[in-house]
C-alpha cells in the first residue's frame, strides 16, 4: 500500500454503475476495487462523480444539503503570551470561550440571520504554542479562535466586511485581554467563503453541512447515502458529511471502514 500527498483527484471513475478508481489532475488513473471519499458529499458526487452517473431524486437531495458556514477562523501570531483578565498562565492551557451568557450568544446570533456580523462575537480560543512549543518562538504565542457567526454570504460582501470583522474580533479580544492588540505580529482571519476557496468546501462549511435534526443520523447526509455506502457501488462515504458528523473524532472513517470490511465479508 502507498499513501500519496498533493495529488488532486479530478474525477471518480464509474463504469456500468461502479466506482472503478479516480482520475489525477495530472491525468494518471489509478484503479481500485473500492473508492472512499473523505471530503464533503456535494463535492464527492457533484464535481467527482457527475450528475450522469446519478438519479434526479438524489442529485436533488445531494444539492439541498444545507452547507453554508457560519463560522470564521482566526490565527494570530503574538510576541508574547497575552493575558486574559482573571486568569493564570497555567490556566490558558484549555479552550477559552467568549460568551458571557445565553442572551449574548442569541444576539450575537440575530445579526447572520441578516447576512451581518455581531460587532460582539462568540468566540472559542485557544493558545497552542503553550502545548507545542515547536510553534512560536521562545516568549512568543499562536492564538488560534473559532469565530461565530460568520454569513457565508455576508450582505456587504467579504472584500469590503472583512477588515471591519477583524476589527470587531480583535476588539472583543482586547475587553478580555488588555494589551493583546499591541502583541499582534501577524493576523489571519478565513471567513467561510475563504474556507470553501482554499480547502475546497462548499459553503466553507467543516462539518460539511449543518449538525441540525434533518441532517443527522439516518439523514445525514441524504436518504440514499446514510449507511457509508452510495447508489455508487463500491463508492462509500467516510467524512464529517456522514454520521455522526463533525468534530475530530474520526468515527465517520472508523463507521466506513467497518461498512467496507462487513460488505467485502
Amino acid at each position: 500500500m502507498a499513501i500519496r500527498s498533493n495529488v488532486p483527484v479530478v474525477r471518480i471513475i464509474v463504469e456500468n454503475g461502479r466506482a472503478v478508481g479516480a482520475v489525477l489532475e495530472s491525468g494518471e488513473e489509478i484503479r481500485a476495487k473500492t473508492v472512499v471519499s473523505a471530503i464533503s458529499p456535494r463535492t464527492t458526487f457533484l464535481n467527482l462523480v457527475g450528475t450522469r452517473e446519478i438519479d434526479t431524486g438524489f442529485v436533488r437531495r445531494i444539492s439541498n444539503i444545507r452547507v453554508n458556514g457560519d463560522a470564521a477562523k482566526l490565527h494570530l501570531a503574538l510576541d508574547r503570551i497575552p493575558q486574559f483578565s482573571g486568569l493564570r498562565t497555567p490556566e490558558l492551557n484549555g479552550r477559552l470561550v467568549i460568551a458571557p451568557s445565553a442572551n449574548h450568544v442569541e444576539r450575537a446570533f440575530n445579526p447572520s440571520k441578516y447576512g451581518e456580523f455581531s460587532p460582539e462575537p462568540v468566540m472559542e480560543i485557544t493558545l497552542p504554542s503553550l502545548l507545542d512549543s515547536s510553534l512560536a518562538p521562545d516568549g512568543a504565542c499562536t492564538l488560534s479562535a473559532i469565530v461565530q457567526y460568520a454569513p457565508y454570504a455576508l450582505k456587504e460582501g467579504w472584500s469590503a466586511g472583512k477588515p471591519k470583522f477583524l476589527k470587531a474580533i480583535l476588539a472583543q479580544l482586547e475587553a478580555y485581554a488588555p494589551g493583546l492588540g499591541k502583541s499582534i505580529l501577524h493576523a489571519e482571519l478565513l471567513t467561510p467563503l475563504d474556507i470553501e476557496q482554499r480547502y475546497r468546501m462548499p459553503g466553507g462549511h467543516w462539518h460539511h453541512g449543518e449538525l441540525q435534526a434533518d441532517q443527522m443520523l439516518m439523514s445525514r447526509p441524504v436518504f440514499g447515502a446514510e449507511g457509508y455506502d452510495t447508489p455508487i457501488d463500491g463508492l462509500y462515504l467516510a467524512s464529517s458529511g456522514s454520521h455522526p458528523g463533525g468534530g475530530v473524532s474520526g468515527v465517520p472513517g472508523l463507521n466506513a471502514a467497518r461498512r467496507i470490511i462487513a460488505r467485502k465479508g
